[in-house]
């Protein structure tokens, strides 16, 4: 079963250019249900903007570049599998062993 049914960009100003804000973009995140509690409380655990009441999407508002990798890490962590993860970081350290 898939992570997200969609996601949308709603009431955005990205503007990566030199807005003095910063990145702001409000998202509605469908996260399947039985994962979207998690996802909020870690979320709110990194200070990232998010609300998420019953039956609806998560809404989750990235401010900063750092924010959306944040949001992106805590999304494939629920998303992938525990094996698809450990092959992962497993590649990461064999790169980074490889470049001494």
């Amino acid at each position: 079963m898939s992570l997200f049914s969609s996601a949308k960009s709603t009431g955005s100003s990205a503007n990566l250019g030199g807005n003095s804000d910063g990145l702001s973009i409000s998202s509605l995140i469908l996260v399947t249900c039985e994962d979207r509690w998690q996802v909020y409380h870690r979320l709110q655990d990194l200070d990232i903007e998010c609300c998420c009441s019953g039956f609806q999407p998560l809404q989750v508002e990235v401010r900063t570049p750092t924010q959306a990798l944040q949001l992106w890490s805590v999304l494939k962590r629920v998303a992938y599998s525990r094996t698809a993860l450990v092959a992962s970081l497993n590649r990461c350290w064999e790169a980074s062993g490889s470049e001494e």
